[in-house]
């Protein structure tokens, strides 16, 4: 199996598969239990030792019923595996929804911007309108002003 052509997501499973594949399943002494929870509550909070308290009281007991040491570091860094990959993952999904927002401020921004625009513009438009109005205005005032004078 070529895992270099796999992404993260894949290989954590297939790296989760093999090890409870290679780890026997024996239930584990009420005793037992009790002492893999106080070691739980040391690294990790109380969602996240909700979560691995069932891999760490059934599928991590060798066949004696006991754990190693190194099965513990093994179980407890995955633990921290699997709680980094998430918090990684809680991060990114958070960068992503700040870069939708900033981009969602950034169009609002450009509407905003082009509605006053085209607001200036029919303002001056409208300005333009009226000198012209105006202008039209007193020069049509100033040929009546000019007729009369010459009729008398």
């Amino acid at each position: 199996m070529d895992v270099a052509k796999f992404d993260r997501a894949t290989l954590l499973e297939y790296y989760a598969k093999v090890l409870l594949t290679e780890i026997a399943y024996v239930p584990a002494k009420e005793g037992q239990e009790e002492e893999n929870e106080g070691e739980e509550a040391g690294d990790s909070d109380g969602e996240e030792e909700a979560e691995f308290a069932e891999s760490d009281a059934g599928a991590q007991h060798t066949a004696g019923g006991d754990k190693s040491a190194e099965e513990r570091r093994i179980a407890r860094e995955e633990r921290q595996f699997s709680l980094e990959e998430r918090r990684l993952e809680e991060q990114r999904l958070q960068r992503e929804e700040q870069r939708l927002q900033r981009e969602q401020q950034r169009v609002l921004e450009e509407k905003r911007l082009e509605e006053q625009r085209l607001q200036r513009e029919q303002q001056l438009e409208m300005q333009r309108m009226q000198l012209n109005q105006q202008y039209e205005e007193q020069r049509r005032q100033r040929r009546e002003k000019m007729e009369r004078r010459q009729s008398l």
